[in-house]
């Protein structure tokens, strides 16, 4: 049997874990080891530096708020020393919501008269 579950936004990613919380569905996802190829200097390697967690809202999920908590490889080069942040499907540079968010919010925001009528203004506040 084929359990695989592909969530819109999260291909090829390897989710961690899955939790299920009073109010919202956390997921731990990471994306698979591959070599980057590093900006300045243009070469290719697997030099791995250090992890962080990012926290990333996602569409509802089962009608309740979704956050996704990325574990982001960063890659430092051998040869001139810059470190980066390595290539991902679902959020861009320096964002907190996925990419699939906003258009989403675009085009429901047309449809709602303010803000608070969006389907995903509601629920609880997300806070660090």
């Amino acid at each position: 049997m084929n359990r695989n579950l592909f969530l819109p936004g999260l291909k090829d990613v390897k989710i961690n874990k899955v939790e299920s919380c009073e109010h919202s569905i956390h997921l731990y996802v990471e994306m698979p080891v591959k070599p980057h190829r590093y900006p300045r200097c243009g070469t290719e390697g697997r030099n791995i530096h250090d992890y962080r967690i990012q926290k990333i809202r996602q569409f509802k999920w089962f009608e309740r708020p979704t956050v996704i908590f990325y574990r982001k490889r960063r890659y430092a080069c051998q040869t001139c020393g810059k470190r980066f942040a390595e290539e991902n499907p679902f959020v861009e540079r320096y964002q907190r919501f996925s990419k699939e968010w906003n258009p989403a919010v675009n085009v429901r925001s047309i449809h709602a008269k303010t803000f608070k009528d969006l389907p995903f203004s509601s629920g609880p506040r997300f806070r660090r």
